[in-house]
């Protein structure tokens, strides 16, 4: 398959970035800039890949450009591209690692560019990357990753306010549950890994049982668990743990 000549431009710490670190990046890039070519030849150097240019026009040798900057500078990079003398058209650039709103790239698509931006949504050996923008930059950038078997998704152009949400309902939220539930299973006696093992094997349970009927997993909570017995345990909560049992009652209610 012909490769895309990536290009980087590059700021901060790039260390710990999941997209640099993939093997097809490696194989695939070649012009590198960033702040002054000393810094360039250094992430050159340490990717083992690329090599370092001074100017914005050099990276005119790539079809789909990768930026990994910091939050902040990111206005800055996007004047400084605007201003130079590299051509847009048709050159794909991609926004990395970041929450910034694809957007932020505007000016380049006002100038023949296409622009996307890529976040990872999984950490660790389940790295999975979410690709939002123009069908070009994202159709590339996904050929990209995907050349290093790492798992892609694409979402609808602006979509990306969704899977924040998405990522913030499955991840901080269910944090002070996951402790309350932690903490009720070792007052009750468990520990170590058989605490573990369970907390486990119930939180698997009920997003198995959500995938295969979400309405019947909402609907049935309590399954299993009469009335009478259900009501004398809340009681019993309230007396022993009434933290707990505000908690457990509050959160039933946002199930309707």
């Amino acid at each position: 398959m012909k490769k895309l000549r990536a290009g980087l431009v590059v700021e901060g710490n790039s260390t710990s970035s999941s997209i640099l670190r993939l093997a097809s990046v490696a194989e695939e890039l070649g012009p590198v800039k960033s702040g002054s070519l000393q810094v360039a030849r250094r992430v050159s150097n340490f990717l083992r890949a690329g090599y370092a240019v001074t100017s914005y026009q050099d990276l005119a040798a790539a079809r789909i450009i990768l930026i990994k900057v910091p939050d902040v500078s990111i206005p800055r990079i996007v004047q400084e591209i605007c201003a130079s003398e590299l051509d847009l058209t048709q050159v794909s650039f991609i926004l990395c690692e970041t929450w910034m709103r694809t957007e932020v790239l505007q000016p380049l698509r006002e100038r023949g560019a296409f622009i996307a931006s890529i976040v990872a949504t999984t950490e660790g050996k389940r790295v999975c990357f979410a690709v939002e923008g123009d069908l070009t930059a994202v159709r590339q950038m996904r050929r990209l990753v995907e050349r290093s078997e790492v798992k892609t998704v694409e979402l609808r152009s602006g979509a990306k306010h969704l899977l924040f949400a998405a990522m913030v309902l499955l991840t901080a939220i269910p944090l002070p549950i996951l402790m309350a539930a932690q903490q009720a299973l070792r007052d009750s006696g468990l520990s170590g890994n058989q605490l573990a093992a369970m907390l486990e094997d119930l939180a698997s349970g009920t997003l198995a049982s959500f995938l295969r009927a979400p309405k019947l997993a909402t609907a049935d909570l309590l399954t299993g668990c009469p009335k009478e017995d259900a009501d004398a345990y809340f009681l019993r909560l309230s007396l022993t743990h009434p933290d707990l049992a505000d908690r457990l009652k509050g959160l039933l209610a946002l199930t309707g």
